[in-house]
């Protein structure tokens, strides 16, 4: 992939756990890089049921290598995008391509 076409700013997030003191434990998300990347929405679904709408869309987004697992997440604009997958694209670490999921709705 040309660089070119990473063209989107993407913040990836950790998970980080604090003591609060008294064993109580705080999770928050804390921001661990900011990097280009090409992001693109591959899949829209939405589901009705009795009570509530839920809306889920699938995105497919392209990054150079770095490490990353599904406990963290994606900020793309205003959008949270949990990670579901990662793959390296060209088996020699230089390109990732990470699926993830956004939930939209309650």
């Amino acid at each position: 992939m040309y660089t070119g076409r990473l063209r989107h700013r993407v913040i990836i997030q950790e998970n980080t756990t604090t003591s609060l003191g008294g064993g109580e434990r705080s999770n928050s998300w804390t921001t661990s890089a900011t990097v280009w990347a090409n992001v693109r929405v591959f899949k829209y679904f939405e589901n009705y049921d009795n009570t509530k709408e839920q809306q889920e869309n699938y995105y497919e987004v392209t990054m150079r290598n770095r490490t990353l697992s599904n406990s963290n997440r994606l900020l793309y604009k205003s959008k949270i995008l949990h990670i579901e997958g990662v793959a390296d694209i060209t088996e020699r670490e230089k390109m990732l391509k990470v699926t993830c999921r956004e939930e939209v709705g309650n």
